[in-house]
């Protein structure tokens, strides 16, 4: 099932690569994004960072791969695991929460005229979620480590400021279709998203004087 999902926006990308006849001439074009959302993970909120980058298709679809991971600082008391507890001080410790992950993204533009554009993306990434603590020699040790799938579907909008570089901003809901069983706090959360996107089309239009 894992393997299923995330391998849906590839097969998508191959799905309308071929859909047309020999006869029609696809149009292919570089993206990159540097994104940023809010959300929350139980009542903290949690603000993530990271990029994607891919191919557009005909001016109707982006197919890409990015990373995401939270750059708040959420920082919990934790009950170590008995294997620990020759590393640490005390047995309860305070230890920050890291979660990262590798989304695939499928992206549907609806409307696309003059500066603006809106879409709605899917995507689905596998990465891990887990709490780092420092032991008693000040050393990062990392504990309740295990492997989740985050889902995203949303709709976003965006507007070309300049010639090479534009805003983005949206809404959307992150779901885990795998979750980390060790870290309690809710991890679905409704998204916010803002970002600056590179329009690497252009970007390889100007080095080539086009």
């Amino acid at each position: 099932m894992l393997r299923a999902l995330l391998l849906l926006p590839i097969c998508l990308f191959c799905t309308f690569a071929n859909g047309q006849s020999n006869s029609e001439k696809r149009s292919l074009s570089p993206f990159l994004v540097f994104d940023s959302y809010y959300s929350f993970i139980g009542d903290k909120s949690a603000d993530v960072w990271g990029f994607k980058g891919g191919v557009k298709l005909d001016e109707k679809w982006r197919f890409g791969v990015g990373y995401n991971f939270i750059s708040s600082d959420i920082v919990e008391q934790k009950v170590l695991p008995d294997e620990e507890l020759a590393y640490a001080k005390n047995d309860t410790v305070k230890a920050q929460l890291f979660f990262r992950y590798f989304p695939v993204m499928a992206e549907y533009i609806h409307y696309s005229k003059g500066n603006w554009q809106i879409s709605t993306p899917l995507q689905i990434g596998y990465g891990q979620s887990y709490f780092q603590y420092f032991d008693k020699n000040d050393s990062k040790r990392r504990i309740f480590k295990k492997g989740v799938v985050a889902s995203q579907l949303g709709v976003n909008a965006q507007y070309k400021v300049l010639k090479w570089v534009g805003l983005t901003a949206g809404i959307g809901y992150r779901v885990m279709l795998i979750n980390n069983k060790e870290i309690d706090a809710k991890m679905n959360s409704p998204i916010f998203a803002i970002g600056i996107k590179i329009y690497l089309s252009e970007v390889v239009k100007s080095i080539k004087g086009e």
